[in-house]
């Protein structure tokens, strides 16, 4: 098993923008556009972490995996390390919590991510960008 693991945190009740994950693009539903870009990134397994069986059911229709959170987490964050305790995986040195709301993410971006987390011995990991406009 890869040592790196790329948990998606994703719920239905965004406050700008509800059930944001299951939008469509191009007929895809948003969560889908994500997790795929993370396949394609190869750094290590992909999983969906959400309290929503709607999305649950989307992401495991389309042979995905997906795990059932609680709605206790108050950030993606704090989901991605229930993801991560529930499925008690060994093995694991990295974990990249991806947002779930960036569908046109280039897989490169989150190979350099994990590159830049094992030069500097992070253990965990969410890509970020500097706002300047």
């Amino acid at each position: 098993m890869s040592e790196t693991i790329v948990i998606i945190p994703s719920r239905l009740e965004a406050k700008r923008l509800p059930g944001k994950p299951l939008k469509l693009i191009n007929d895809i539903p948003m969560i889908l556009h994500v997790y795929n870009r993370a396949i394609e990134s190869e750094v290590g397994d992909v999983w969906v972490a959400t309290p929503d069986k709607k999305i649950n059911d989307v992401v495991k229709n389309a042979s995905g995996k997906s795990i059932l959170t609680s709605n206790k987490p108050q950030t993606g964050t704090d989901r991605v390390f229930e993801a991560y305790e529930k499925l008690n995986l060994k093995g694991i040195n990295l974990i990249i919590n991806l947002q779930g709301d960036s569908p046109n993410l280039d897989p490169k971006i989150i190979i350099k991510l994990e590159n830049l987390m094992k030069k500097t011995n992070s253990e965990i990991g969410t890509l970020a960008a500097k706002i300047i406009d």
